[in-house]
């Protein structure tokens, strides 16, 4: 069982198994909107609108919106501030 510090959201399990996982050849290279907005902490609603607008590379197929987790954490590192 993973320990979360106080003050962390209850996501954070969560996250860290995807990020364990990341390695693994069955694990799904594609998250969908809510996935990802969860791996970024933000909502569902901005992943829709401001996703195009921040550069977060994005792909459609399957009549949905996906996120490559290897995009997001690229892009999540390009966001650095010194």
């Amino acid at each position: 069982m993973l320990r979360v510090p106080s003050g962390v959201g209850r996501d954070l399990p969560i996250l860290c198994a995807l990020r364990r996982l990341r390695g693994c050849t069955v694990f799904r290279r594609y998250l969908d909107v809510s996935e990802a907005a969860r791996y970024l902490d933000m909502s569902e609603r901005w992943m829709y609108r401001e996703s195009r607008k921040y550069g977060i590379p994005r792909y459609y197929f399957g009549g949905r919106l996906r996120f490559k987790l290897d995009d997001l954490d690229r892009w999540v590192k390009q966001q650095r501030v010194a």
